[in-house]
């Protein structure tokens, strides 16, 4: 005895192939979330000696980090990255120019902009806390076999071509996929 299939109001869909493929997707999307997530933090217990000795709060870290990374941002420009608003950020640029981490700029073409760059102390202590995050790195990657660093290597000159060209710029290896 064969059982009919039963009916399905209009506005039901099945699952098609390629819903299926998409969740397939999304699933291993937040594992490897999950895992990169776990390998983070594993690096950043690793680093801990090197961050301990900050004074800065949270805020004043960030705020220089992207100093540093972009050259200078205007205030507006701070504020939106940061998630902040205008008050904010002038207080928060306040102290890091009193601790010497940030200058102040006036723009050339309008004087109601101000932009703060990164002095040489935030430059030195990006490059101090890059270095230290890049020796834990090549640690771990040290305790790899041949085969699993090669794999490695692949999978993140994958990512860097996929983030670098959904960023619109030209990976720092120079190859474009």
């Amino acid at each position: 005895m064969t059982i009919p299939a039963p009916d399905l109001p209009a506005s039901v869909e099945t699952p098609g192939a390629s819903d299926v493929e998409a969740d397939a997707s999304a699933r291993e999307i937040d594992q490897i979330c999950g895992a990169f997530h776990v390998f983070m933090k594993a690096l950043h217990r690793l680093d801990r000696p090197g961050w301990g000795d900050l004074d800065l709060t949270m805020s004043q870290l960030k705020t220089i980090m992207l100093l540093v990374e972009t050259g200078g941002l205007t205030g507006r420009d701070l504020a939106e990255r940061l998630g902040i608003g205008p008050s904010a950020v002038t207080a928060l640029v306040d102290r890091l120019v009193q601790r010497d981490y940030a200058r102040r700029e006036e723009d050339r073409a309008d004087r109601r902009v101000s932009w703060a760059r990164p002095t040489s102390k935030a430059t030195g202590l990006f490059e101090r806390l890059h270095a230290t995050h890049r020796e834990r790195l090549a640690e771990v990657l040290a305790t790899l076999a041949p085969e699993e660093l090669a794999l490695v290597a692949r999978a993140i000159t994958t990512l860097e071509l996929a983030a670098t060209r959904q960023a619109g710029v030209t990976p720092p290896s120079g190859k474009i996929g």
